[in-house]
């Protein structure tokens, strides 16, 4: 479907002069590690665009009638600089409406946010992505004109991307008979486990990485998941 939306960026001025539009906003969704970032580079990169990553930490300012100012700032911006614009966690500022918890200066932020993403015709693309899809207000659904759904990678998409960390790596073993191990984890926790590997063959000064390289790493990414799932809030 990516691959679509950089065929039609291409040929963007011929869509418009028979009177179709471009598919330029995009939702990602899907749980943290699982590659949304990611792809938003490699896709900018492929459309030969400038990625810029909005912070929300710094566009939510304490003042809630500045935000709805920083936000119509932010997307005045991507109206006339052609570049990938990637809202993270974009849940922090699309929450529903619906929440009793929110302040009602909160939800007047967000129907600015609506109006802002029905209006803007990016010269580039707008990217939303969020780790916590139910809790986005059901109105922000029609405004993208795709959504994109990510999952944690498949026994063979695993093999995929331990081929690709290690592929200037001299191994004396092959990490494929690991991928079964490996199911269930991120991209983000598989990626954690090959660094580490990769760091003890350096800490050793070897110039081979061993199993036991990889099994250590492997031992100590799960004990940090052991210790995330204690943390974990139970319902």
């Amino acid at each position: 479907m990516l691959l679509g939306l950089v065929k039609e960026f291409r040929r963007a001025d011929e869509i418009r002069r028979h009177g179709l539009r471009v598919r330029s906003k995009l939702l990602f969704c899907g749980p943290p590690g699982c590659g949304k970032t990611l792809c938003a580079e490699i896709f900018a990169a492929e459309l030969g665009l400038p990625l810029f990553l909005v912070k929300l930490d710094r566009l939510i300012s304490s003042y809630l009638g500045e935000t709805a100012g920083n936000v119509r700032k932010i997307f005045e911006f991507a109206r006339k600089q052609p570049c990938v614009l990637f809202f993270d966690e974009f849940d922090a500022l699309a929450r529903s409406r619906d929440d009793s918890s929110e302040h009602n200066e909160l939800r007047r932020v967000v129907n600015s946010l609506l109006l802002f993403i029905d209006h803007i015709q990016p010269k580039g693309f707008l990217i939303a992505a969020t780790n916590l899809d139910r809790s986005l207000d059901p109105a922000v659904w029609r405004r993208f004109d795709e959504v994109v759904w990510f999952d944690k990678p498949g026994r063979s998409m695993i093999g995929r991307f331990l081929r690709l960390k290690f592929k200037n790596v001299d191994l004396t073993f092959d990490p494929m008979q690991h991928a079964a191990a490996l199911e269930g984890y991120s991209y983000a926790e598989i990626e954690r486990v090959c660094t580490q590997a990769v760091k003890s063959m350096i800490i050793d000064r070897r110039k081979q990485m061993q199993e036991r390289d990889f099994n250590r790493a492997l031992e100590d990414e799960a004990r940090r998941r052991a210790g995330q799932s204690r943390l974990a809030p139970t319902s």
